[in-house]
C-alpha cells in the first residue's frame, strides 16, 4: 500500500512485494526504458539497489542495504 500510495503522488509506476532475485529482474527490465529508482531496508534489497540507478535505502535498514545504496533517508 505504501509504494502505490507515494508512486501514485507522484505519477509513477510502482512494484512492491518481490522476491529478491524478481526484484533484480525487474530493475533490469524498467532500465531498459529509462532511469529506476529503488528504495529497499533489508539485506535482501542490496542486490536491487546496487544495480538501480538510483538505490535509495531506508535509515532504520540492514548495514548492507546502506551500504550498497546511493542515498539513505535518515528520518
Amino acid at each position: 500500500r505504501t509504494a502505490a500510495a507515494v508512486a501514485a503522488g507522484l505519477g509513477l509506476d510502482q512494484k512492491a512485494e518481490l522476491m529478491p532475485e524478481d526484484k533484480v529482474t525487474a530493475i533490469k527490465a524498467m532500465a531498459e526504458h529509462g532511469g529506476v529508482m529503488m528504495v529497499g531496508d533489508g539485506i535482501n534489497d542490496a542486490p536491487a539497489l546496487a544495480q538501480a540507478s538510483v538505490g535509495v535505502a531506508m535509515g532504520s535498514g540492514t548495514d548492507v542495504a546502506l551500504e550498497t545504496a546511493h542515498a539513505a533517508i535518515l528520518r
